[in-house]
């Protein structure tokens, strides 16, 4: 892989390493691009950075220390509790028939995973779903989530807007 040096202000560097810090930044290293899109974001911006003398500096909000907590937490995950982690974007309960379909596990083995997941406190019994058992984040794992990747939760959902479209009209 190739490697670019720059020289930089103190100023810039201090602020390079508070973005490194960040969840967006951890989520492009994950991704492996964060070079890439850094370089390309460059490019495409040169000629207004150099119209405006200078690129837009990024607002300097101060880090929420729980959201830094909560996407060190993630990051340290064994993968298939970060696969299974997103499935309460979508339902604060899940079952285990879901784990085990996400996974690619057999329901045995889904079983046994949710299990070892409960001793863990990844985990926690919730109110049943459809007739079938199910499994809500444990407290720790819930704030974590919700710290980090449910912003949403905290805007009232919309029941008619969450179910499928029925049919859809062409537009003339």
């Amino acid at each position: 892989m190739a490697r670019i040096e720059l020289d930089v202000s103190p100023e810039a560097a201090a602020a390079w390493d508070r973005f490194l810090a960040s969840t967006p930044a951890a989520r492009l290293r994950e991704a492996g691009v964060l070079g890439d899109w850094v370089l390309w974001g460059f490019m495409a911006n040169v000629d207004r950075f150099l119209e405006q003398g200078r690129p837009d500096l990024p607002n300097p909000e101060p880090e929420d220390p729980m959201s830094r907590q909560a996407a060190q937490a993630r990051r340290k995950l064994p993968k298939d509790k970060r696969r299974v982690l997103p499935m309460f974007n979508e339902n604060d309960r899940i079952t285990t028939a879901e784990i085990s379909r996400v996974l690619g596990l057999a329901p045995d083995a889904g079983q046994a995973l949710v299990e070892r997941w409960l001793a863990e406190d990844f985990l926690a019994p919730g109110p049943p779903r459809d007739g079938q058992t199910a499994y809500v984040l444990s407290s720790t794992w819930l704030e974590f989530n919700l710290a980090a990747n449910r912003p949403s939760l905290n805007v009232p959902r919309i029941p008619h807007l969450m179910r499928p479209l029925k049919s859809v009209k062409p537009v003339s």
